[in-house]
């Protein structure tokens, strides 16, 4: 197991805190920042929105600079922006700390992904994958659990305080680790795989990759179906999930003879996702790596489409927490393996300017997610929602087949070497 997977996983994972606790409580207790259900709405989908932008900022960045600089600035800012989700009362300043996160997350997870990338071969790039993103969903799983339960118990306010503590202590382990082992920089990837001078290869990192990714349709496939995973499971079911608890079920939720408070309970199930990130995405990385990216990918379309109709149907409880494990299921293995497949079609000449791209396509939806989960206002308009989500997986399945069938090589423009496609299944 590569040391650097290890490490940058943790240091994600640590950053993630307080942004998934946003996730599991201000929907369900959206009074405790002052604000409306609307502007919960605004705050959750800001920091995707930004990453349209910030994307194409930190693949330029990581050029300059390489990935070192940038992870450990990002890493000191998303101590600053977790501690103010506690303090800041006021629309505007928890807006500009939504801002300031999402610059945050392009630069760290692009250089996840690129150490990642750097440490993969084709033989275990979705292991690896899958690894990252089990040990870095962990943040996200303490997030939502340990959020939910300590809100419940001393505030929000002091919760998020320990939480950009934490933050800061994973930053500095990250930082001291990390010096032991030097990532080679996009430049100097770039240059290895092309014959570029320093110059041509780091005035060319950002440049043609928005092309590449138009130009190759199995590349453009495999971003949209980033974008409909993302915008139904991260933004639509993430994001509403404790309204819609809250709207069925009321502020405390019966299940086994135990009444559970609509926050915990919100966050335990937000954590389950997580817990299954922990468990299914290594285990689905090398399933894909020995069967195929294909089948792997459309049977996760398939089951995520199942667990949202049945939500849509307003079910009991226990059929809500089955229909929910069965989305969560879907969304570990598609949009691990749609990473991974991005990071094989990616070109190594174009590699971090694909994937910002690629990444932009993700924040795409899931900054949609919650604009629509939580704009609608009514269950009965969230149910709609969700079943217009489960039509947009099943659309995206079939689309995927089609042009993993239609396409049996992938050419993309402007890189000397062609890009082996997978093989159709």
């Amino acid at each position: 197991m590569p040391l650097p997977v290890l490490v940058v996983g943790g240091a994600v994972a640590a950053s993630l805190f307080g942004d998934s606790m946003l996730y599991a409580v201000m929907p369900s207790r959206p009074e405790d920042w002052g604000l409306s259900i609307g502007l919960v709405g605004i705050l959750l989908s800001a920091n995707r929105l930004v990453r349209l932008l910030s994307n194409s900022v930190a693949a330029q960045l990581f050029a300059w600079f390489g990935p070192r600089p940038p992870i450990a600035a990002a890493m000191v800012l998303a101590v600053i922006t977790t501690a103010t989700y506690g303090w800041a009362t006021t629309f505007w300043v928890l807006l500009l700390a939504r801002l300031a996160w999402g610059m945050c997350w392009s630069i760290l997870r692009l250089g996840a992904w690129w150490t990642v990338l750097d440490e993969a071969t084709d033989a275990n790039r979705g292991f690896l994958m899958g690894i990252y993103s089990s040990v870095s969903r962990s943040g996200s799983m303490v997030g939502v659990v340990a959020g939910g339960l300590l809100t419940d118990a001393i505030g929000h306010e002091w919760t998020l305080t320990i939480f950009a503590a934490t933050t800061g202590v994973g930053g500095v382990a990250w930082f001291i680790t990390s010096r032991s082992h030097r990532t080679r920089s996009p430049e100097e990837l770039i240059a290895a795989e092309t014959g570029a001078t320093n110059g041509s290869a780091r005035s060319g990192q950002g440049q043609g990759a928005l092309r590449v990714m138009l130009g190759a349709p199995q590349l453009l496939v495999v971003g949209l179906g980033g974008l409909a995973g993302m915008l139904v499971f991260s933004g639509l079911l993430t994001a509403s999930l404790g309204f819609y608890l809250d709207e069925r079920f009321g502020d405390e939720i019966g299940i086994a003879g135990l009444l559970i408070g609509v926050a915990s309970f919100t966050g335990i199930a937000l954590g389950l996702r997580f817990g299954v990130d922990l468990l299914l995405a290594p285990a689905a990385g090398r399933l894909s790596d020995k069967l195929g990216r294909t089948p792997v990918i459309l049977t996760a379309f398939a089951l995520g489409a199942g667990g949202l109709l049945l939500l849509a149907a307003s079910p009991p409880i226990g059929i809500v927490v089955l229909a929910v494990m069965l989305a969560f299921v879907a969304s570990t293995a598609l949009i691990v393996l749609l990473h991974a497949r991005a990071g094989d079609l990616a070109p190594v000449a174009r590699r971090a300017g694909v994937m910002s791209v690629y990444a932009t396509f993700l924040d795409l939806g899931s900054a949609l997610g919650p604009l629509v989960g939580l704009s609608v206002g009514t269950l009965g308009a969230l149910r709609w929602a969700l079943l217009g989500g489960a039509l947009l997986l099943l659309v995206m399945a079939l689309l995927y087949r089609r042009v993993t069938q239609e396409t049996p090589r992938l050419v993309a423009p402007e890189v000397d070497a062609p890009v082996e496609a997978e093989r159709p299944s």
